[in-house]
């Protein structure tokens, strides 16, 4: 080792640096060589005990400032036992806190933000209104000198509470299969925060998310707190009974199936004597209904409660109810409506009193006509009053001149709706009047030339 120091100090003063080296530098050069070793452990155990010093003595301080701490509350208890409540949450607020720590020396190095704490005590706020709440800071390793920002300004309200129910809603839903809530637990929320936030809630929404199920299932779900609009409130500050519900949903598959409309299974009865059934019908016609897939697969149509036509004389519509209800897992409707028509039975009757009506008639004829007759298909009764109060029909002349024809009558079916009148053709004389009103003239001039002869004669006779 003494042969190493004495190599490097010849080294050193065969340097260019030592020889260039102004004298006063060459002589602290030329004493610090000598004893080099000695020296240079001085050296090292001068460090070693300023350290100890350091270390030993926390007078020795030094400034650490940690930027962008976040901080934590405390205190919600006390305030909720001075029925207080804060009307939003103070994260934002507590987020970009910066803190300067005093730190003993040994200790600087330690001081990070994993060891400074800072905390917005709110156990001292005892009245509603805005206020000033300071925040407070600790260190593991020293002592807080400053925080900034140093208080928060923040709002407070009585605590309120009330009770609010939970919607439950599915999502992911496959067709062919029908999806129903059948227990949401709890279904009541009890709720406590701020009056104002607290008054605003309406409702708890929770989304039971079924996308690719097919068999029934439980499962815990968060909800969300709706207002009156719909909107979400925030749960920051608010105080549930729980945190998360649980809902159980039922699965399985479902089929459109016709309702039977056979009328030996939908009605029971004879309607009043002379009426008939003439249609029935039934709304809906088809019914969803969801079951276990071995039932689903046996039924082709659905069979309902029948309805009673005992003695009906016109038409009506009645409820009835499905059957096997108890074998279903769900119907998209339990009732239907049977409508029944109920219409009068349809005779056939011989009507002898048919009135004739004329059309396009030229002025000079006269038209007479043979008694005819008439066949009327319809209601029993209104056939009956026909053949009392008679059939008019009409006749149509337009071109026809003097003679004898046989003609076809025609039926307003718009005055006789519901009525298949079939009318004998009607034998029909016309007579040209105009000839027997010149005869008519010839015979009153002659009549007036006798009368006058007549009439000379006897004025000759009396003179």
């Amino acid at each position: 080792m003494k042969n190493k120091l004495i190599k490097l100090r010849e080294r050193l003063f065969a340097s260019r640096f030592y020889k260039n080296a102004p004298r006063p530098l060459r002589w602290i050069i030329g004493s610090l060589s000598n004893n080099l070793g000695y020296k240079l452990l001085s050296l090292l155990l001068a460090i070693l005990l300023w350290n100890y010093v350091i270390a030993t003595n926390t007078s020795i301080t030094r400034n650490k400032t940690i930027y962008n701490l976040t901080g934590t509350v405390s205190g919600l208890s006390t305030l909720a036992d001075n029925k207080l409540a804060l009307t939003q949450s103070p994260e934002e607020a507590l987020s970009g806190i910066t803190v300067t720590v005093e730190a003993p020396q040994a200790d600087y190095s330690r001081v990070s933000s994993d060891n400074v704490q800072v905390a917005l005590d709110l156990s001292s706020v005892r009245a509603a209104g805005t206020q000033e709440v300071p925040l407070r800071a600790t260190s593991s390793y020293g002592r807080v000198r400053s925080i900034s920002p140093e208080t928060l300004t923040l709002s407070f309200e009585n605590l309120d509470s009330r009770n609010v129910a939970v919607n439950s809603v599915i999502e992911g839903e496959i067709d062919g299969y029908w999806y129903n809530v059948s227990r949401s637990n709890p279904s009541i929320l009890t709720i406590s925060g701020a009056a104002s936030v607290v008054q605003s809630i309406t409702s708890a929404r929770v989304v039971a998310d079924v996308t690719g199920m097919t068999n029934s299932t439980i499962t815990a779900r968060p909800y969300v707190l709706l207002d009156a609009a719909g909107q979400e409130i925030s749960q920051d500050m608010l105080n549930c009974s729980t945190s998360s519900i649980s809902v159980s949903v039922d699965i399985y598959p479902c089929r459109d199936i016709p309702v039977s409309t056979d009328e030996e299974s939908v009605i029971t009865g004879a309607p009043a004597s002379g009426y008939d059934v003439q249609t029935v019908t039934i709304q809906p016609q088809t019914i969803q209904v969801a079951a276990e897939q071995d039932l689903l697969d046996s039924l082709d149509r659905l069979v309902i409660e029948p309805v009673s036509v005992e003695g009906a004389t016109q038409s009506f519509s009645a409820k009835s109810t499905v059957t096997q209800l108890s074998d279903f897992k769900n119907v998209s409707s339990e009732q239907v409506y049977v409508n029944v028509a109920i219409v009068e039975e349809q005779v056939e009757e011989y009507v002898d009193n048919v009135k004739v009506i004329f059309t396009g008639k030229a002025d000079n004829l006269i038209a007479s006509y043979d008694q005819l007759g008439a066949t009327v298909t319809g209601p029993r009764s209104a056939v009956a009053r026909l053949k009392e109060e008679g059939v008019t029909v009409g006749v149509d002349l337009t071109g026809l001149k003097e003679g004898y024809y046989i003609l076809s009558p025609k039926v307003d079916e718009e005055a006789y709706e519901g009525f298949t009148i079939v009318s004998e053709a009607a034998s029909v004389t016309l007579t040209d009047i105009s000839y027997n009103e010149e005869e008519d003239e010839e015979a009153n001039e002659e009549n007036v030339e006798v009368e006058g002869s007549a009439d000379g004669e006897a004025a000759a006779n009396e003179e």
